[in-house]
């Protein structure tokens, strides 16, 4: 039964100035910060001379509307303000506005609705004018100083409303902005404003610019629960449920969507009307629901404008000039003039360079794989499925380390009488059970209490018991030096039903603490091989522990795998060809390595067939960036530029660590790689100071 206290709403995407101001304000999640900006200067100036006047940039979705709406009701709710304040907000699209004289007569109507007693005979004496815009704005002042009341007005679309002014006019709206303290504007607009950046022009450097930036991931988690609030109870189980337990999912979707909160506004709607298997799925869905957005944006171009958008939306890395033209078959002087508009129009972006041949790249990344899944062939449409793998398993990866983090803090009893013993082998003891590789050193520290829920089937096995029991007696026995009663431990370990990475962690303790009882590790290594050898799933999940584990005692058994396998005459799957790669560069056996990797150079590195495969050559060409082969990845992707599309943030991460002109590659991605990128880079240099 839904609570009485939440009520069902639809979730609108556009013209959210239809919201109810009760509504709007209690659905307020992002912008915050921006909001309580222009808040706090609206609140304390008393406008008894010109004020600032701010402009809020950001691309179509990104909360101009829902951010200038909140402004006008909370002026319109203030008690102190509203007595002398009169908030005026314009619709989204005001198409009756054609001239300064029209601005003006819409504002005198919006006076007139506030307060018909104070000032509908002055939307009359307007409205009986004969285009004067001059007069107009003089019988507003007059009404406003005779009424002790001033005006602030929000305009979204400011760019386009400024395209219908003329010369005069915006000379004119300058002054009156500039000299007159009865009128502050706070404007919107989702296309670069030409007359702020244009010197020779009357608004030169004149707002104050607020630029509505990409949400990160916690944004986008606030915002999906402050969605659900509005809707149901169910709804709120169902956020709370795919942002706990898939995570991935939804963070893949955001990066690609380069964080547009009307994009992850119409996900919401997506998750609502079911779960979806991947992130691919939810991708696929959103597209759907944005393509009328887009095709209305792509039908308002030019010819010439379309085909350049086209090319460069194909490309989906930055292009130049010259590569625009050649393809498009256009003049570059005609390239180069529709490209400056474009921008001016905010959907194409300019990438700076070192030298005159700048790049350009689709602004909005969204519009530009919305473009790449209706447009393109089956091979670009690839190139986005493969795209969002890369992220869905990035971020997958850590995810779960993160889980897995977490479930170990229990293991020690800190609060009982022996938690000080144990203090001095905790981190060794959290080490062994975690891939610290993957783990970041502040969740060591101690967090449980997010994710254990989602474990109880662990927590209450008996043989797990017994298996954190018997390794706990094990660290105690270490602690006190008493190896052979540790040795026993390990003994009745090894006669339990446990899984792989438990038997993984097991043969780590021994060979740190039992490293000269070589027939005991050769039996826990044997307890491996056994368990893995029960099915082909088995010893994949085993190959995949192994990888996750920083500990030479692991990447042996991988070793054995690798030999077990070769024996099997199934060595010609791609799996565990290129884990044996993985093993051998591990082990810096370069020539070893270099031999196996012609043998996966002779089958074209084909990996769509296998997600798995994916994963096993991903995290080889991570631990070759790791041990600086940088040369042998950028050779691998220029042979093969299949890989180059599959593993896309390895690519522009490898080039961003090249010391030459290779570098300036790196300008061409587009900024929904950044924040993957990063964490690789990350990753990398956490790798290089460890094993410095």
């Amino acid at each position: 039964m839904e609570d009485n206290n939440i009520k069902s709403h639809s979730v609108l995407l556009y013209n959210t100035q239809n919201i109810d101001a009760q509504l709007l304000k209690a659905s307020f999640s992002i912008r915050k910060k921006e909001y309580q900006r222009i808040w706090k200067d609206i609140q304390t100036s008393k406008m008894t001379q010109p004020e600032t006047h701010y402009l809020i940039q950001g691309v179509r979705g990104a909360g101009k509307t829902t951010l200038l709406s909140r402004l006008s009701y909370e002026v319109a709710e203030d008690e102190k303000l509203s007595k002398w304040l009169i908030p005026i907000l314009l619709n989204e699209e005001e198409y009756g506005i054609l001239s300064l004289f029209t601005f003006w007569l819409r504002i005198t109507e919006k006076l007139a609705e506030h307060d018909a007693k104070l000032y509908l005979e002055l939307f009359q004496q307007v409205l009986s004018l004969d285009n004067d815009a001059v007069i107009a704005w003089e019988l507003i002042q007059h009404y406003l100083d005779e009424n002790k009341q001033k005006i602030i007005v929000f305009v979204d679309n400011l760019g386009e409303l400024f395209k219908d002014f003329d010369d005069i006019e915006h000379a004119q709206l300058r002054e009156v902005l500039s000299f007159h303290p009865h009128m502050r504007l706070i404007g919107g607009s989702s296309q670069l404003l030409e007359a702020h950046f244009d010197v020779s022009a009357p608004f030169y450097q004149f707002f104050k610019l607020i630029n509505l930036k990409s949400i990160n991931e916690t944004e986008m988690h606030e915002l999906l629960r402050s969605l659900a609030q509005q809707t149901n109870e169910e709804a709120i189980k169902t956020i709370e449920g795919i942002i706990t337990e898939h995570p991935e999912r939804i963070e893949a979707v955001r990066r690609l969507t380069d964080g547009v909160p009307r994009t992850i506004v119409s996900l919401f709607q997506i998750i609502m009307e079911g779960a979806k298997e991947s992130s691919y799925a939810y991708l696929e869905e959103t597209i759907d629901k944005t393509t009328p957005l887009y095709k209305h944006r792509m039908d308002d171009l030019s010819r010439q404008q379309k085909a350049i958008v086209h090319t460069v939306a194909m490309n989906w890395d930055a292009m130049s000039t010259k590569e625009i033209a050649e393809q498009t078959r256009l003049p570059s002087k005609t390239v180069s003039a529709q490209l400056v508009k474009l921008q001016q129009q905010w959907i194409v972006d300019k990438i700076e360079t070192s030298t005159k041949n700048h790049l350009y790249i689709i602004k909005e990344r969204f519009f530009n794989i919305w473009y790449l899944m209706r447009y393109g062939n089956q091979k670009d449409k690839r190139r986005v499925l493969w795209l969002t793998r890369f992220l869905e398993s990035w971020y997958d990866k850590n995810e779960l380390n993160i889980k897995l983090a977490e479930i170990a803090i229990p293991y020690i009893d800190l609060n009982g009488a022996d938690g000080f013993k144990l203090r001095r082998t905790k981190e060794v003891y959290i080490n062994a059970l975690l891939a610290s590789e993957h783990i970041d050193e502040t969740l060591k520290a101690g967090v449980n209490i997010f994710l254990e829920p989602y474990y109880n089937n662990l927590f209450q096995s008996k043989e797990y018991k017994s298996y954190k029991s018997y390794l706990k007696n094990c660290f105690s026995n270490i602690e006190s030096q008493k190896y052979e009663e540790a040795k026993l431990d390990i003994e009745e370990i090894l006669k339990l039903d446990i899984g792989t990475t438990e038997n993984l962690i097991v043969l780590e303790v021994a060979d740190h603490f039992l490293n000269k009882e070589e027939g005991l590790k050769d039996r826990i290594i044997n307890n491996i091989i056994r368990k893995s050898s029960k099915s082909s799933t088995s010893r994949l999940m085993l190959l995949m522990n192994i990888i996750d584990m920083d500990y030479t005692s692991v990447k042996n058994v991988g070793r054995i795998i690798v030999n077990e396998t070769k024996s099997e005459a199934k060595f010609d799957s791609p799996i565990f060809m290129v884990f044996q790669t993985y093993i051998q560069l591990w082990f810096d056996e370069f020539e070893n390595f270099k031999s196996s990797l012609e043998m996966l150079r002779s089958k074209d590195f084909n990996f769509e067939e296998s997600s798995m495969s994916f994963y096993f050559f991903e995290n080889l060409l991570i631990l070759l960036m790791k041990k600086n082969q940088l040369e042998i990845i950028y050779e691998l992707m220029s042979s093969f530029k299949h890989l180059q599309e599959q593993f896309k943030p390895i690519y522009y991460a490898t080039v961003s660590l090249l010391k030459d002109e290779r570098q300036q590659e790196y300008l061409r991605m587009g900024s929904e790689l950044q924040g993957t990128v990063d964490e690789i880079l990350q990753k990398v240099e956490e790798y290089r100071v460890k094993y410095a």
